[in-house]
């Protein structure tokens, strides 16, 4: 089995990972994949992919245009000009959000929902790219997809599957029939930005009101449902590959140029600092399962690669420098940078995919 983990990281991700799903089409392990896991801007993409059952060559065009297009004028359209959506909003800062405060004083926990928040208005965004497609409409033969997310009040792992949705803690939606949008919603609802959702689910265990946020507060690879030696009783996904790609879209190592002086430069410096700790240990879990031989071998394509460090460079390599410090957001691309980041992204999975997995 091939398991492939798309990591989070806005427009850039997606950007970056349609390289990857060049090469590894070309390569025809695409076609083979049984299982992609994916956060936030790796859930846009991942999404893109399985939803539908077009060619390649299409779906590459698809996610072009999407990044030209982008996703943050579709956002403020739909929170500016929906009536609905700004009368919740609204009512949620007149009512919900002070109520919450009080409570918080007298020790309890807020007793309304947030009822709606500008996340609503990504959801939205994302519906005029998925429709009404739900997450168990998955088009691409043999393949199953998980959208990572996290529950805030348990601080656990929340993941759409096409077969399965749902937390360890709170159990299985009993009807998973989720818009793909709310799912990718979800996982890409980084928490500098967006609210959390407050929404309330039918589950195995009873009906429960979660607050879902950005699966990269968890696992911002996307890596944890595919370790090997899972438990069943504390997830609700497990699978064994026998491989592992998983496709890394963030920068590496800070340039230490910035100063993180500001509330938001140094709570992004802190979320950074905590994702790329996180990731370390996930990097060296799968060395560790390579040589107990858990896996058959994995590939690790990751954006802020020393180019130094890669087994051979081609002459025309797109360089880490050429790229770094591209932003995490979901604006509109401009051509050049979508095809630096791309074939980046395609440049290093071919490398690394020949080189460590010849047999795939």
């Amino acid at each position: 089995m091939i398991a492939l983990a798309l990591s989070g990281g806005g427009s850039r991700a997606i950007a970056f990972h349609l390289g990857c799903f060049r090469a590894l089409n070309n390569s025809g392990v695409l076609q083979k994949t049984a299982v992609i896991s994916a956060v936030s801007g790796g859930s846009v993409i991942a999404a893109m992919y399985s939803n539908w059952d077009d060619s390649f060559n299409e779906f590459d065009h698809r996610v072009q245009d999407m990044l030209r297009h982008g996703l943050l004028k579709g956002i403020l359209r739909h929170f500016i000009f929906s009536p609905k959506l700004l009368t919740d909003v609204l009512l949620t800062n007149l009512i919900s959000r002070p109520v919450a405060f009080v409570a918080m004083l007298f020790r309890q926990q807020p007793p309304f929902r947030r009822w709606a928040s500008r996340t609503d208005a990504l959801e939205a965004a994302l519906r005029d790219l998925f429709g009404s497609m739900t997450i168990g409409q998955v088009k691409r033969p043999n393949l199953d997809v998980i959208l990572n997310a996290c529950e805030l009040r348990t601080g656990t792992a929340f993941r759409f599957g096409n077969k399965r949705s749902g937390s360890w803690r709170f159990g299985e939606i009993k009807d998973n029939n989720i818009p793909v949008a709310h799912a990718v919603a979800c996982s890409a609802a980084h928490p500098l930005f967006f609210p959390a959702f407050d929404r309330e689910y039918s589950f195995s265990k009873g009906r429960e009101r979660t607050i879902i946020t950005d699966g990269g507060v968890y696992d911002n690879l996307g890596l944890s449902c595919l370790e090997p030696g899972r438990n069943q009783t504390y997830t609700l996904h497990v699978y064994n590959p026998d491989y592992i790609i998983c496709c890394d879209a963030g920068y590496g190592q800070f340039s230490g140029k910035k100063i993180p002086y500001g509330f938001i430069s140094r709570t992004n410096a802190a979320f950074g600092s905590i994702f790329r700790k996180n990731q370390d240990s996930s990097y060296k879990r799968l060395h560790l399962y390579k040589e107990m031989g858990l896996i058959k071998g994995f590939v690790l394509p990751y954006l802020g690669q020393i180019d130094t460090a890669l087994p051979f460079q081609p002459p025309d390599l797109v360089r880490r420098e050429d790229i770094f410090d591209y932003p995490t957001d979901f604006s509109s691309m401009h051509e050049k940078d979508i095809d630096l980041l791309a074939r980046r992204g395609e440049q290093l999975t071919r490398i690394l995919l020949s080189y460590y997995c010849p047999n795939i």
